[in-house]
């Protein structure tokens, strides 16, 4: 068995200490299915002293995860396993523990309240950040799974990934409506918002206008709800790990080859004072989308010739970084042709390419990994290259660092260079503002853990 950490220790027992909800919010690479594992441990043991140990236990996490989860419950903990993959599998009567993904949980959430589990563990839990949504509804909604369980553990290192309400379902279920009342004078969203997000009015086609979040405020005060409170921890990975080598990140302007068409769009930004072209991009605005598309794909030329150049010169394996499809499809024809040995993994890679590919990079066997950054935030261990390249980036720097922590994590040897491709458009300052910003106010979140 590895060896825990001081830190994954006393987490596991702040977990295991208290029954009902309670979150492990430390950074990516820092070893939070291995603290869950040991805080499952913990509540075996003292279970076993009375009865058996007591119930079983649901893990939820993202699809590509579930044979790593079950492979290390097993090595650690000796309890039988099972995974669903399919809605019509029948649970195994005989395994203690049941690991499946959001989606399944949430189309067999009944089965599974049935099981009145010991302890529920949320891998990945942001996935549940959207009080709207079935699967949060199922699982830590009013009558949800997670009442059922005696322990519910919510693990993600990055509980607000755009803004403050990320994490009100998680709030909500944890400090309890009359927490609610006493803070906020009531329990609903719009309360919530009203006190730790900044909303403002927008008009969708012919409808009545909307309150849009834009951003955040009194986040200070949320942190000490959420970190003062007990309802969670979080370590950040420096803090944990003395040996953690080096991040740097650098800023490189690259050009771009644009249509006639694109070119006027990007005229048109230009000319827009980069409040309102930010506030366009924060709100979804399909047009700025679509352009941001286009201007990634122009980017693909100037931008793949400099990986090769990288890679000629000896700097791989690189980790290449995109947000659209048909950005990733461009730079892997482009390496094809140019005779990089590479690999591709997005939302459409089998599982079996995709464990390929990663061990293909880590023993150095290719000069290249695009990886889709929504596709490649969780169960990706990247640790054997140290080069970053990213083409595009996402607004949301808690995204980005899920990125980055592919190989700027636990096991890594060699400082990761990060080298960020930026046009000169108000496009992409616009994004960089936006990043600027929120990374403050992430900053500003968590300094209370």
């Amino acid at each position: 068995m590895v060896q825990l950490l001081q830190h994954q220790v006393e987490d596991a027992t702040f977990l295991s200490s208290k029954p009902g909800v309670r979150g492990l919010f430390s950074g990516m690479g820092s070893g939070k299915t291995l603290t869950a594992i040991e805080a499952l441990a913990q509540v075996r043991h003292v279970n076993e002293q009375y009865d058996g140990f007591g119930g079983d236990v649901v893990v939820i996490a993202p699809p590509i995860t579930l044979t790593m989860w079950a492979e290390e419950i097993y090595e650690h903990t000796g309890l039988p396993t099972q995974i669903i993959r399919k809605g019509s599998d029948k649970i195994d009567a005989d395994a203690d523990v049941i690991i499946l993904s959001y989606d399944l949980a949430t189309k067999r959430a009944a089965d599974l309240h049935w099981l009145t589990p010991s302890v529920l563990i949320c891998d990945e839990a942001h996935a549940l950040k959207n009080i709207k949504a079935k699967r949060t509804k199922a699982i830590l909604g009013r009558g949800g799974l997670c009442e059922a369980a005696e322990f519910t553990w919510l693990l993600t290192g990055t509980p607000i990934t755009r803004y403050n309400d990320d994490v009100y379902a998680f709030l909500l279920r944890a400090a309890g409506p009359e927490s609610f009342r006493e803070r906020l004078g009531g329990t609903g969203i719009d309360r919530f918002r009203l006190r730790h997000c900044v909303t403002q009015l927008k008009s969708f086609g012919r409808g009545r206008p909307t309150p849009v979040v834009v951003g955040n405020r009194n986040t200070e005060e949320l942190s000490e709800w959420i970190f003062g409170g007990g309802f969670a921890v979080r370590r950040e990975l420096q803090e944990v790990w003395d040996a953690m080598p080096d991040l740097t990140i650098s800023h490189l302007e690259v050009g771009y080859t644009a249509s006639a068409s694109l070119k006027r769009e990007l005229s048109k930004l230009s000319d827009l004072d980069l409040d309102d072209l930010e506030e366009s991009l924060l709100s979804g605005d399909g047009h700025i989308a679509t352009v941001r598309r286009q201007l990634g794909i122009a980017k693909v030329p100037a931008s793949a010739k400099e990986i090769v150049d990288r890679v000629e010169a000896g700097n791989s394996p690189i980790l290449v970084g995109a947000i659209h499809h048909d950005v990733i499809d461009a730079l892997d024809v482009y390496f094809r042709n140019a005779g990089i040995a590479h690999g591709v993994i997005d939302g459409r890679t089998p599982n079996a390419h995709r464990d390929q590919f990663i061990d293909a990079f880590n023993a150095h066997d290719i000069d290249v990994l695009v990886g889709q950054i929504s596709a490649m935030g969780v169960g990706v261990n990247l640790q054997g290259g140290h080069h970053i390249v990213e083409v595009e980036t996402d607004w949301s720097p808690a995204i980005m660092d899920q990125f980055r922590a592919r190989c700027h994590r636990m096991g890594q040897a060699k400082t990761v260079h990060v080298d960020v491709f930026n046009t000169d458009t108000n496009l992409d300052r616009a994004i960089r503002r936006i990043q600027a910003t929120k990374r403050r106010d992430q900053a500003t979140a968590m300094s209370a853990a």
